[in-house]
C-alpha cells in the first residue's frame, strides 16, 4: 500500500498563519500536521509515503517521505497533482488531503474496506460544519448521496440543498489495483478531451477536484464505495479554521470532533 499526501496549494485562506510557511508545517496542539499524518499512516503499517508539494515546496519538511513536486501547482489541481506520483504505482493508493488530520481509527476503516474506489464519509459531517461555520454552512459543504449499500451516487456539487448532504467528504479515499486502472482510464480519455475545456463541475480539466474524478467514475458505470464514519477530523481550510478549533479546544467541546490521544506514536 502506498499513500499520496496532496499538499501542492498555497493556503492562502489561512492567512499569517502560512506567510512565511507551508500549511502543513502549521502546528496543532504541539504537532505539526504533516507529522500526524505521515505518525497515523506508520502507525498502521503504511510505510510508501508519497507528498505532493508545490507552492513552498522547500519550506514543506516530509521526514521518511519521498517528495514529488507538481511544478505547475499554479496552473493545475487536485487530479494533476495525485497525477505527477503516476510513475511511482505499482499496486493500491490510499490519498489524504494535506490540509486534514484524523483520528486512527478513521484510517483504519478506509484501509479495512475491500472496495476497488473507497471514500471515507463523516455521516456527522453536517453538524461538524454548522457548528464550524454557522447557519450558513451550506455555502461551505458540497453534495453527498449515497444509496443503501454505501454506493455513493452523487459528490462534490457546490451548495446543495440539505436533503443532499448525506454526510461529508473529507478528503481521504484509497483505489485498489483496479480502482487505480479505472481513474488512470479515464484520466487518459477526459484530458485528451476537456484540456483547456469544462470538466463536471471543475472550470477545466487541469482544474479538476478528486470529486470530479470520483463523479466521472460514478458516471461511468463504477462503482464509489462511501466508507462511514462519525467524526475524528478536523480540515485546515482558513485562519478562521485555526482559531475556532483553538477555542473549541479551550472550552473542551474539541472532542466531539477530533481526539487527538488517538494520533499518539
Amino acid at each position: 500500500m502506498k499513500a499520496v499526501i496532496l499538499a501542492a496549494g498555497t493556503g492562502s485562506r489561512m492567512g499569517s498563519l502560512t506567510r512565511d510557511k507551508h500549511k502543513c508545517m502549521l502546528e496543532f496542539l504541539g504537532k505539526r500536521i504533516i507529522d500526524r499524518q505521515l505518525g497515523a499512516m506508520r502507525a498502521e503499517g503504511i510505510e510508501d509515503i508519497i507528498v505532493v508539494a508545490g507552492h513552498m515546496a522547500d519550506n514543506l519538511d516530509c521526514p521518511g517521505a519521498k517528495k514529488v513536486i507538481n511544478e505547475r501547482f499554479a496552473a493545475t489541481n487536485m487530479v494533476e497533482s495525485f497525477f505527477c506520483t503516476r510513475p511511482l504505482w505499482d499496486g493500491a493508493v490510499m490519498v489524504s488531503y494535506g490540509d486534514i488530520v484524523y483520528e486512527r481509527k478513521v484510517l483504519r476503516a478506509l484501509l479495512e474496506s475491500k472496495d476497488d474506489i473507497s471514500v471515507v464519509v463523516d455521516l456527522n459531517g453536517a453538524g461538524y460544519f454548522r457548528d464550524r461555520f454557522g447557519e450558513d454552512f451550506l455555502s461551505e459543504t458540497e453534495s453527498m448521496v449515497f444509496n443503501g449499500k454505501n454506493e455513493i451516487v452523487d459528490i462534490g456539487e457546490p451548495r446543495p440543498d440539505i436533503s443532499r448532504v448525506k454526510g461529508q467528504y473529507i478528503g481521504l479515499l484509497k483505489f485498489s489495483k483496479k480502482g487505480i486502472d479505472i481513474i488512470s482510464n479515464i484520466y487518459d480519455t477526459d484530458k485528451k478531451e476537456y484540456w483547456d475545456k469544462k470538466w463536471l463541475r471543475s472550470k477545466n480539466f487541469q482544474n479538476g477536484y478528486m470529486t470530479d474524478m470520483l463523479q466521472r467514475a460514478i458516471d461511468l458505470g463504477h462503482r464509489v464505495k462511501a466508507v462511514p464514519v462519525n467524526g475524528g477530523w478536523l480540515e485546515f481550510d482558513s485562519e478562521r479554521d485555526y482559531s475556532r478549533y483553538m477555542d473549541w479546544k479551550e472550552k473542551g467541546v474539541l472532542d466531539r470532533y477530533f481526539k487527538d490521544r488517538s494520533l499518539e506514536g
